[in-house]
This record gives structure tokens, C-alpha cells and sequence, in this order.
């Protein structure tokens, strides 16, 4: 898909949501997690007062997620009574010896949550995992034994109201829960890849290399500044006279003084958002 989309052949799929999961973590899983998968999903919020990251939560409740040394991905997996999470991650083989650790990811795009109210998507997600995890179709979820319960809820935009819906939801049913959907942005992981580019190797700079492309390509990277004036504006702006002077014989005319006389009549006036 990568590079359909980069050699524009890809009609557009791109754009639908599970063709970009897919392929931004598909590709995940071919680049050690502690340089990519990690340090993006530790970057998930939760919309307190704080705005409490992953990584502190999981750190106060004594879960290191870089000392896991395997992770599994898995995609779509079904839960009889509850529906089917784009993503579960299971971090398994801790080097202390903890336990096993399950993360639920629910990825968005251009679109909301696929259920609100009595049935919140989240909250339906947050109720699998929790007290009905034996109903998954794949194994290696319904077996699952370890800490679990955490869901990051990733975005294009802002998700204030829809998690606040989804925690108000899960209250519900669930009197002692506490704060656990967190928030993520696609673009954070353009930023991650960024970061952290000097620590990867030559075979995982060619993968990112081409993630990096192909979210510039499709919108997910936040506006990062203009490149500053080169040298040569910069001597430009220093001399005598303004940059626009042309100093002809010692005349003071300027560029604009060359150009011809235009008169530009408006037959009507067209106001923005006017009649």
C-alpha cells in the first residue's frame, strides 16, 4: 500500500481507516517496539488536569512496558458479545519475570466512535476486556491472563467529548473505575519517528523512511514552522537601501517602478461568506 500511494496508484484507499491501521502498524511490526511502537502509544493522554501520559500512569501502576521483550499484534479480533477492536497489543517475556500486559488501541480518521450512548464503542471494548475476555475469537486474547484494562484511543482530532461520554458510560457499570481511555493523535507518531530516527538501524531507516513519506503524503504531521531565510536574504535586508531598491545611476527607483500600469476593474464587490 506504501508505495501504491506514493507512486499515486493507490485510488484513494489510503483514506479509509482500516487500510491506514494497517499499514502504519503493520509496518510497526517489523521495527524494535522500544524505537517506534513504545515510545508513540507512551505518548497517550488522559483528559485529566494534569493530562497524565501513558507512560506515568503505567509507570504509578508499576507497568515498564520497555521491559517486555516480545509484543503481538493483533488485528480485528472479535469478542462475541461486545464487537471488535482494531488493535489488541500483548506484551509478553518481561525481563522481571511480571506479567503479561494487554493494550487496547481503537484507531479513528475522518470518523467517530461506531456507537455512542448505551452502546458506546469504547465503553463495549472497555466491558470485553475487562469481564469478558474469554469471548474473544482469538486465542491468544480469550486466554489472556495478565494486567489489562487500558485503552488508547487514537485520532486525527480532538476526543475530549467522546471519552468523556465513554468514562461516563463505563461508571455505569463499572463503580470503581478509574481513568484508563487514553488519547492519541496520528500525528504523534510522525513526531516519534523523528525522535527517535538516530537510534534506528539502516534496514529500519528504509521502513521509516517510507512511513514518513507516506504520512506526509496523506496529512499526519502537524505543521512544524518555516525554514528561516537563507544567507543570502539575510545580506539582502543589510544594505543601505530596502531589498526592492535597484540602485541604477544612482537613482532611487524600485523594482515595482518597471512594472506597467495595471488597472483592474471589479464589476461587482465579493465579500468571503457574502452574497
Amino acid at each position: 500500500m506504501i508505495q501504491a500511494v506514493l507512486n499515486g496508484k493507490s485510488q484513494g484507499y489510503e483514506h479509509k481507516e482500516d487500510i491506514l491501521t494497517s499499514t502504519l502498524f503493520g509496518m510497526l511490526k517489523y521495527i524494535r517496539p522500544n524505537v517506534a511502537l513504545i515510545p508513540f502509544i507512551e505518548s497517550a493522554v488522559l483528559y485529566d488536569d494534569k493530562h497524565t501520559s501513558l507512560w506515568q500512569k503505567l509507570k504509578s501502576d508499576g507497568i515498564e512496558l520497555r521491559c517486555y521483550r516480545e509484543v503481538e499484534y493483533i488485528f480485528w479480533s472479535n469478542n462475541l458479545n461486545y464487537g471488535e477492536p482494531d488493535i489488541i497489543l500483548v506484551f509478553r517475556n518481561h525481563i522481571h519475570n511480571d506479567e503479561d500486559f494487554l493494550l487496547l488501541v481503537e484507531a479513528k480518521y475522518k470518523s467517530g466512535k461506531s456507537g455512542t450512548g448505551e452502546n458506546d464503542q469504547l465503553a463495549r471494548y472497555f466491558t470485553a476486556i475487562q469481564s469478558d475476555i474469554g469471548n474473544f475469537l482469538e486465542t491468544s486474547v480469550s486466554g489472556f491472563t495478565g494486567k489489562k484494562g487500558y485503552i488508547v484511543y487514537l485520532t486525527e482530532y480532538n476526543a475530549f467529548s467522546e471519552i468523556l461520554d465513554s468514562t461516563l458510560e463505563i461508571k455505569k457499570l463499572f463503580s470503581n473505575y478509574s481513568d484508563k481511555i487514553f488519547h492519541l493523535k496520528w500525528h504523534q507518531l510522525y513526531k516519534t519517528f523523528e525522535m527517535m530516527y538516530p537510534d534506528y538501524t539502516t534496514q529500519e531507516k528504509e521502513i521509516v523512511d517510507d512511513l514518513l513519506l507516506f504520512m506526509d503524503r496523506i496529512g499526519l504531521r502537524d505543521f512544524s514552522g518555516i525554514s528561516l531565510p537563507g544567507d543570502d536574504l539575510s545580506e539582502a535586508f543589510q544594505t543601505t537601501n530596502a531589498v526592492f531598491y535597484m540602485d541604477i545611476l544612482d537613482m532611487k527607483t524600485t523594482y515595482f517602478d518597471g512594472l506597467y500600469d495595471l488597472d483592474i476593474n471589479l464589476d461587482e464587490y465579493i465579500f468571503f461568506g457574502g452574497e
